[in-house]
């Protein structure tokens, strides 16, 4: 079994890149859940696609940030994409967490997946414009 090399885990992933896609990804995120909470507050949209709306929100941002990063970094895509999909998940359940202890673990297993995917997809395609 081959030993784990520091400075190839330090290659791999550029670690200004991935702050930098987290940081637009909680913006557009707090921008999307600022518009979100207008159009239900001023529609009559009814609170039932409030789930709906959440998982787009968490896709669009997560993959915004995902995109920066990907193109920012010129290489190596997915690890990026998927560096923010967790650390923003990660960043999403924790303060679920403090705000609303009973409900941080419903849900889990979806919106990681979301974010993953999301996340994913914005990395590698970050990379395919840069």
């Amino acid at each position: 079994m081959p030993s784990i090399n520091k400075n190839n885990i330090k290659d791999t992933v550029n670690i200004l890149a991935v702050i930098q896609g987290t940081i637009i990804t909680v913006a557009v995120s707090l921008l999307l859940s600022a518009g979100a909470g207008a159009v239900y507050y001023l529609s009559p949209i009814t609170e039932q696609t409030l789930p709906w709306s959440a998982a787009v929100i968490l896709a669009l941002s997560t993959f915004s940030g995902s995109l920066v990063a990907g193109k920012k970094a010129g290489n190596r895509g997915l690890y990026h994409g998927l560096s923010i999909g967790v650390l923003f998940f990660l960043a999403v359940w924790l303060t679920s967490g403090l705000f609303m202890p009973g409900q941080a673990v419903l849900g889990v297993f979806p919106k990681l997946v979301v974010s993953l995917s999301a996340g994913a997809a914005g990395g590698v395609l970050g990379v395919g414009f840069s």
